[in-house]
């Protein structure tokens, strides 16, 4: 007994230095995403993901295989990336299936090349695992919780769906789990049974008949992709169609995959999901990823920004000011989430707040324009304002977890009202604009180069540069603190001191 204590003991003290040696501290959690960058991990490019999965609802099991191909921008004698231990690795291989030396420990998958890889030169690995991915537990209809939705529809047929903004892309693929990382390109394949659809990011390059009642669906994203972003929607579902055309010129496919028991609703609210698409391209320019689609399935659970394939989990019901929120919301998500992307959790605020201003543009734009409606609506979002904490927080290496406040959507967009009254309407409308395409090269581009991380610092610079003078005074107080701003008025004699504090 004491002889396999101290072996264990040995074993665990191993893993643990191996652990700490890469990652620089053993303190991390599986379910901890971003955060400080390991050093191991910012010395590769992640070039190209391909994800092949099959996938049994009744089983609540996915399995298959992981490819990627990374570029070493420093000297690599190993490869980190993430998967959540409820997944299980059974084998990693290199070039022509050669065998590679692997660890999975605490989350983290380690891979040990042939042989040391230089800078510049590429590394592909395939990891091949299966398991039962994080669930949510009895999940309701319209929740919103990372993880797994094994659902079913009102037929009793398989819905299936999930989210891993918060806990990580790598709680059901393997990935370099940072969002300040993204592939060029991705190929999702996911294969089901035939009484299903698979509806996913990209383009659909083609569906695969196999002859035990099973079909493989092969998608393709064509740009860079967000990792909490790549999703895949399963059910029975009904597709319905149009064709956009943008105000680019080019034309694009419009389609919304809705379950059997929602169709009707679904085919009314449809042309209610163009218009929100036609607002959006007049205000922001081009919708970003037309080289691929516009997709929107409906979930179980409550939304998500998918790329090109946004997941709609409500009611097909227009609000008090005559559009449907959560589409609009996460349709203008692929301009400020998808096209531009916050290089640190941090700056979540980007993503969430102007997103949430946005939305209160629209309201305005079905009034006719009208202030009134403008202010109201502002009004609803400024009295979810909860002053906490700030919504940007001082450090850097920021997590999901910390990073995702309420705040950040309705303060963001707070802050977005505040900006218009200060450098004027025609102003504001200039800055989404440039914000999302800052140059004519961008907005015409589609092969992926209109893609861009963003930080608070560039949002500040630009708005900057539209106003004319420094703004850094203004995101400053509103940002990077959490108390309200005042002005100290102190008068002396025949003068009036003003002073912002």
């Amino acid at each position: 007994v004491i002889r396999l204590a101290l072996l264990f003991l040995l074993f665990f003290i191993a893993n643990c230095d191996e652990k700490s040696i890469i990652v620089g501290s053993s303190k991390t959690s599986i379910y901890d995403s971003g955060g400080l960058l390991m050093p191991v991990q910012a010395a590769f490019d992640v070039n190209f993901y391909e994800l092949n999965l099959k996938v049994d609802p009744e089983r609540k099991w996915i399995g298959g295989s992981l490819g990627m191909i990374c570029t070493a921008t420093k000297p690599l004698d190993v490869i980190v990336l993430q998967l959540d231990t409820l997944m299980k690795i059974s084998r990693i291989s290199g070039l022509e299936e050669s065998e590679l030396k692997w660890k999975h420990i605490d989350g983290l998958v380690i891979i040990y090349p042939d042989k040391p890889v230089k800078v510049n030169n590429r590394f592909f690995a395939k990891i091949e695992y299966s398991g039962h991915p994080l669930e949510v537990k009895e999940p309701k209809r319209f929740s919103w919780s990372d993880g797994f939705y094994w659902a079913k529809t009102e037929a009793g047929l398989p819905w299936v769906g999930n989210i891993s903004v918060l806990n990580g892309a790598d709680i059901w693929w393997p990935c370099k789990d940072h969002p300040s990382d993204e592939p060029d390109s991705m190929a999702i394949n996911i294969r089901v049974d035939n009484k299903l659809k698979v509806a996913a990011n990209g383009k659909l390059r083609g569906i695969t008949h196999h002859n035990d009642n099973t079909n493989t669906y092969r998608w393709f994203v064509s740009t860079p992709i967000n990792n909490y972003s790549v999703t895949m929607n399963i059910a029975p579902y009904i597709q319905i169609d149009t064709t956009f055309y943008s105000v680019s010129g080019e034309s694009f496919p419009f389609s919304f995959w809705a379950i059997p028991e929602h169709y009707k609703a679904a085919r009314n609210q449809f042309p209610h999901f163009v218009e929100n698409m036609k607002f959006l391209e007049q205000l922001l320019g081009p919708y970003p990823f037309r080289i691929d689609k516009y997709g929107s399935a409906e979930t179980y659970y409550l939304g998500m920004e998918n790329q090109s394939i946004i997941a709609y989990g409500s009611t097909f019901e227009l609000n008090e000011w005559g559009f449907d929120n959560l589409h609009f919301h996460e349709l203008t998500h692929e301009w400020f989430a998808n096209l531009v992307t916050a290089r640190d959790w941090r700056h979540w605020w980007v993503h969430e707040g102007i997103t949430s201003y946005i939305v209160s543009l629209y309201a305005e734009y079905l009034s006719g324009g009208k202030e009134e409606t403008y202010l109201a609506y502002m009004a609803k979002t400024m009295s979810r304002v909860k002053n906490e904490k700030p919504i940007v927080l001082a450090n850097e290496e920021v997590t999901t977890r910390e990073g995702y406040i309420s705040d950040v959507y309705s303060k963001g967009a707070s802050v977005m009202h505040t900006l218009r009254h200060l450098i004027g309407k025609e102003k504001m409308y200039e800055l989404l604009r440039t914000i999302a395409y800052p140059t004519e090269k961008k907005r015409n581009a589609m092969d992926g180069s209109q893609t861009r991380f963003i930080t608070t610092d560039d949002v500040m610079s630009i708005a900057s540069d539209i106003h004319g003078k420094s703004l850094g005074w203004f995101f400053d107080a509103y940002l990077l603190y959490s108390d309200i701003p005042s002005v100290v008025i102190k008068e002396l004699e025949n003068k009036i001191i003003l002073r912002w504090e």
